[in-house]
């Protein structure tokens, strides 16, 4: 299944990169005993590195311990088809993990089971954060959108700040930043409103004509908006940028291979996404299951260890080694500087407008960017 971070809203939704981790023996976990028929869960495959991340952290350690098989549905995802497949009482999937505009959908159309927390151990749910989690979804990971910079151009301070990215003077170079027509997706309204001086708790509303006047600032020294999440790092390597934004994977994977690239925590834009469980599904009980075992720490820690994204579970920052952490969104020292999108004033209506406002936001951005 190809999954995108692109438009939180659209017709083709973006299930974002999953995740959410199972406990490979954990001896805190008190799901049933395996045996040689306890049927199956129905989840979609993300592939790519976030697929093995999660086979090895959750599926594989469920199957060994229940009995349970998770069968990976790959394919393209369209959120008006699984919606038409719950109405019409065959879901294509038990669970599936989705960002905030598909989440509203869901709810609006009443296509989404209540979490049974009720067998969730080691009081879990308290420990989901700093995203809540709700009656009827959970937050499945966290990401970021980082500022990031070529270490061979600009040294290893670099950039603290969107306003240093903006500040072409004191860190020369060209920049590139996700194209706003993605909405939410590339956090490039916020990363804009924040380098024109917006306090991190003023960035909501949206303030367009700050937004855009602060774009109209940095276009001259705009390369290009990137397309895909391995461009940035691309766009560094290749010279033809010393800053973007990009997502803190990315960057940590650069590092890993040697790549001069860095980053900053400050002003970092947090993403997450939500696990749900379809209503009229053929196996709830095993998905219920399933999102129990995944949410408890020790799997939540395996699967931090597989890939950059930070656990849902706070608990698991615990099992950490302390280099791990420093690597991850939500670490305490990193979370305390981030700005978590607002995803409910993103799907809401704009004022005065049968829209949302990411449609609205989209609109505007496509005007600008046409002249």
């Amino acid at each position: 299944m190809k999954f995108s971070r692109k438009t939180v809203l659209g017709a083709v939704a973006a299930v974002s990169t999953l995740l959410a981790t199972a406990a490979c023996g954990s001896g805190d976990s008190d799901t049933s005993g395996a045996t040689t028929s306890a049927g199956q869960v129905i989840v979609p495959d993300p592939g790519g590195d976030l697929g093995k991340a999660m086979k090895k952290a959750f599926f594989d350690p469920f199957e060994k311990k229940t009995g349970i098989d998770v069968v990976l549905s790959s394919g393209e995802f369209d959120a008006a088809v699984v919606l038409a497949g719950v109405k019409a009482g065959a879901p294509a999937y038990d669970m599936l993990n989705v960002n905030g505009a598909v989440l509203q959908r869901f709810r609006d159309g009443a296509a989404i089971e209540p979490i049974d927390y009720a067998q969730w151990q080691n009081g879990a749910r308290d420990k989901i954060a700093p995203v809540k989690a709700a009656d009827d979804a959970v937050p499945a990971y966290y990401i970021s959108i980082v500022p990031a910079w070529s270490t061979a151009k600009l040294g290893d301070k670099g950039l603290t700040s969107w306003a240093d990215f903006w500040n072409v003077d004191k860190f020369p170079g060209k920049r590139t930043l996700a194209p706003g027509s993605w909405g939410a997706g590339g956090a490039t309204f916020e990363i804009a409103a924040m380098a024109a001086g917006v306090a991190p708790k003023d960035l909501y509303p949206i303030d367009y004509d700050k937004v855009f006047a602060s774009l109209d600032r940095l276009k001259p020294n705009l390369v290009k908006f990137w397309e895909t999440g391995a461009e940035p790092i691309q766009l560094l390597t290749g010279g033809q940028v010393t800053g973007t934004s990009a997502w803190n994977g990315r960057v940590a994977g650069a590092q890993d291979k040697g790549v001069p690239v860095a980053s900053t925590w400050n002003q970092s834009i947090l993403q997450y996404d939500n696990w749900t469980i379809l209503k009229g599904a053929k196996n709830a009980a095993n998905a219920q299951k399933l999102l129990a075992f995944m949410m408890e720490a020790q799997p939540q820690a395996d699967f931090a260890n597989a890939i950059t994204y930070s656990p849902a579970n706070s608990a698991a920052f615990d099992l950490l080694s302390a280099d791990r952490a420093a690597k991850l969104p939500t670490s305490p020292d990193n979370v305390a500087s981030a700005v978590t999108q607002n995803y409910e004033w993103w799907t809401a209506k704009a004022p005065g407008s049968d829209k949302s406002n990411e449609e609205v936001a989209i609109e505007r951005w496509q005007a600008w960017a046409s002249k």
